[in-house]
C-alpha cells in the first residue's frame, strides 16, 4: 500500500486537544495490551511500512546496516526511540503514515510539495516546514503562539481533524499500538527509568521530541565560510551583503535561525501574520510560503513586495546567496535516517 501524505505541523484545532485524546489513556501498561490493527493481510507490514517512507530517499532497511551491540545510555535510547517512532506509520490511523512521510530528510525534513494530504485525501491547506534545528524555536506552527514545545506539538498532526493528517482515532488505539510492539517496550524501559517504563501520553511525546531534537543544522558553505573553513563564490558574496544590507532581509531572518521567530505580514495581499520561517537549507524546501504558493525562490522573494525593489542582477546574487545555506551533512546524516529495523536493544 503506498504512503500517503499528509501536512504536519500546523494547528488548526486547540491546545486543549493533546489532553482530550489521549483522555482516560493516559497510560498504557504493556503486559495487559493487545494492538489494534488492521487485518494483517489489509496492511503493509512494519518493515514496508517504515522503508516506504523513506524510499524517496533511496534507503531501504536491507541498505542500512544494524548498529552493534553497545549499550544505549538512557538518553541515546529515547532518541531512537523517537527515530523510530517517527519512521513508524503505525501512528496514523490507518497504518499509512509515518513522519517521515511528510518530513523526508533530503528536503531538510521537509516535503517538495506545496500542501499535503492526510489520510483521508482530505487537502491541506499549510506547507510543510522543515525540521531543521526545530528544537532552537520558541512557536512551532505558521499561524499558532501557543504551542511552544516539541512534546505539545505532537498531537495536532497525529490526531488532528481540521483537515485529517495522521488520523489517529484516539490515544488508547495509539498507546496500544506502540505497547504491542516487543522493541518498543524494551526502549521505553531504558530510555523512561525513573518512569517505570511506562508507555503513556507524556513518554511517547517525549520520545519524538529526544529524536527532533536532533534535528541541527549548522553546517551550510555560508557557516564553513564564517568560519574561515570555505570560500563564497563572488555572486553569493554580493548577495549576502544585499541580505544584511540594502535588502533589509535580516530584518526578519535573523540570528542563527536565520528567523526571528515573529509573525509578520510580507504583503498588502497577505494580511495574515505568519511566523518566520528559518531559511536554513532553503534552497531544497520548495514551494514556499506558508502555503506553498510560491514555487521557486525568485517567486518568493517577488512576493515581498514591502521590502526593497532589487535588480534581476541583485536577486540573482540573493538567490546565490540563499544557497549556501544548504547544509549537505544534514541531508544526508545516517543517524536521522531509516533506521535499522533490528532493535537497537
Amino acid at each position: 500500500m503506498p504512503l500517503r501524505r499528509f501536512l504536519a505541523l500546523r494547528l488548526l484545532i486547540g491546545v486543549g486537544l493533546l489532553s482530550a485524546v489521549w483522555g482516560a489513556a493516559d497510560r498504557c501498561d504493556a503486559a495487559q495490551v493487545a494492538p489494534v490493527l488492521a487485518p494483517t493481510e489489509m496492511r503493509p507490514s512494519k518493515t514496508e511500512k517504515v522503508g516506504e517512507a523513506a524510499s524517496e530517499q533511496g534507503a531501504t532497511h536491507k541498505d542500512i546496516e544494524a548498529p552493534k551491540n553497545a549499550p544505549l545510555s538512557d538518553e541515546e535510547a529515547r532518541i531512537q526511540l523517537g527515530r523510530r517512532l517517527f519512521y513508524d506509520a503505525d501512528l496514523s490511523g490507518d497504518g499509512s503514515m509515518a513522519c517521515a512521510s511528510c518530513h523526508e530528510q533530503r528536503h531538510a525534513f521537509s516535503d517538495g510539495m506545496a500542501t499535503h494530504a492526510g489520510i483521508t485525501d482530505e487537502p491541506g491547506v499549510r506547507n510543510v516546514p522543515s525540521l531543521g534545528n526545530v528544537g532552537a524555536f520558541k512557536t512551532l506552527t505558521w499561524l499558532d503562539q501557543h504551542i511552544t514545545t516539541l512534546e505539545q506539538q505532537v498531537g495536532t498532526p497525529v490526531f488532528g481533524h481540521v483537515p485529517v493528517e495522521m488520523g489517529m482515532p484516539d490515544g488508547a488505539t495509539l498507546l496500544r499500538r506502540v505497547s504491542a510492539d516487543a522493541c518498543y517496550r524494551k526502549l521505553f524501559a531504558q530510555a523512561f527509568k525513573n518512569e517505570n517504563g511506562r508507555i503513556d501520553a507524556q513518554t511517547v511525546p517525549k520520545a519524538l521530541a529526544a529524536f527532533e531534537r536532533t534535528l541541527t543544522s549548522a553546517n551550510s558553505l555560508w557557516d564553513q565560510a564564517r568560519r574561515e573553513k570555505a570560500h563564497l563564490p563572488d555572486a553569493a558574496q554580493q548577495g549576502e551583503a544585499l541580505f544584511f544590507g540594502r535588502g533589509h532581509c535580516a530584518s526578519c531572518h535573523s540570528g542563527f535561525l536565520l528567523s526571528d521567530q515573529s509573525f509578520h505580514s510580507i504583503n498588502a495581499a497577505r494580511p495574515m501574520r505568519i511566523r518566520t520561517p528559518s531559511l536554513r537549507n532553503v534552497g531544497v524546501t520548495a514551494p514556499y510560503l506558508h502555503d506553498g504558493s510560491a514555487p521557486t525562490l525568485r517567486d518568493a522573494l517577488v512576493a515581498h513586495t514591502q521590502s526593497p525593489a532589487l535588480s534581476a542582477k541583485e536577486e540573482k546574487a540573493l538567490e546565490a546567496f540563499l544557497h549556501t545555506l544548504t547544509d549537505t551533512d544534514f541531508l544526508h546524516n545516517p543517524a536521522l535516517s531509516l533506521p535499522p529495523e533490528q532493535c537497537p536493544v
